[in-house]
């Protein structure tokens, strides 16, 4: 969009939202002027892929049917992780096979995987990190770290922040804090040097942060375009992640909501500047996002009946 009509529509989207929320609250000027800053921040960002035309395709083996993590190691390759091994899956794109298995501990519910060097990091279901090292010379080591989230939080997805050399973690459903459930999309931080899982929130993202990004997005159909933020007084984050990862070239943060067929993109000072819509009809169910150095982006989609599919985006 040109620099001036990108203005004339900041302009529009916020006398629109002002028009709209006229009626329920009075802003005051430096709210107004906020939320003019705040609009021309998303109308700056020009989301890379077009979702619905990927430039790959890979239909999954079987035991990758149940895909549940995916990451791009050091060398470039795709390695995934699945619902109920304790394996590591090396899948080899150009000949649409596995390549490897490698073993880093028993049978259970693993939800994610990063590669940091020679190392793997992998996040189980209740929380914990597995860290993997020098996964693949035959001889891997394991050691496992523990945080403030268990089983409850139902932990998705685990991405590497190289700008802060630590790894990302997020919670499907929440988490616990003084003993109470906070619902609100919520990323915690590992950090590498120290070896550690904070207990504070990296990153968040509210329901009430949701809904300004709607209207301002979207000013005269926002509740048609994202109903999910808007149906009757919901309270809660309708919004479960399923999968995280940080882009090597911008260091936004994407979350996919593989249930809400929707990906939120936050940038590197943890504001929500984007949000893509998914095709009901197209993604069955998103549990792994990766990119590769260049920026292409990997979106994998858990099967049922059906093999689970792997589709890559070249960025436009």
């Amino acid at each position: 969009m040109m620099p001036f009509l990108r203005k004339i529509y900041v302009l529009f989207s916020t006398l629109c939202l002002l028009t709209l929320m006229g009626c329920e609250e009075r802003l005051t000027p430096e709210e107004i002027e906020s939320r003019r800053v705040y609009s021309e921040l998303m109308n700056s960002f020009q989301f890379p892929y077009q979702l619905h035309r990927p430039d790959s395709i890979y239909e999954l083996p079987e035991p990758l049917r149940e895909i549940s993590g995916l990451g791009i190691t050091s060398t470039g390759e795709v390695g995934c992780v699945q619902d109920e091994r304790g394996l590591i899956f090396i899948y080899d794109t150009e000949v649409r096979e596995i390549n490897r298995r490698i073993g880093f501990a028993k049978d259970a519910d693993y939800e994610g995987i990063t590669f940091v060097g020679a190392d793997a990091f992998v996040l189980k279901n209740n929380g914990n990190i597995y860290r993997v090292t020098t996964f693949d010379t035959g001889k891997p080591s394991k050691e496992k770290y523990k945080s403030l989230l268990n089983q409850k939080n139902n932990t998705k997805g685990i991405a590497y922040e190289p700008a802060k050399n630590r790894i990302l973690v997020t919670c499907q459903d929440g988490y616990r804090t003084n003993g109470n459930l906070v619902e609100r999309l919520a990323i915690f931080a590992y950090d590498i040097d120290s070896n550690t899982v904070a207990d504070s929130v990296a990153y968040h993202l509210t329901l009430d942060e949701a809904k300004l990004y709607a209207t301002l997005a979207a000013p005269e159909s926002y509740e048609a375009v994202f109903p999910m933020f808007f149906e009757g007084s919901r309270r809660t984050f309708p919004a479960y992640s399923s999968a995280i990862a940080v882009h090597p070239k911008t260091d936004d943060i994407y979350i996919a909501s593989g249930s809400a067929r929707l990906l939120f993109i936050l940038n590197s000072d943890g504001k929500l500047v984007h949000i893509e819509r998914l095709r009901e009809d197209y993604y069955l169910q998103i549990e792994g996002m990766a990119f590769r150095e260049d920026g292409t982006l990997l979106l994998a989609s858990e099967g049922k009946k059906e093999p689970g599919v792997l589709y890559e985006f070249k960025a436009k």
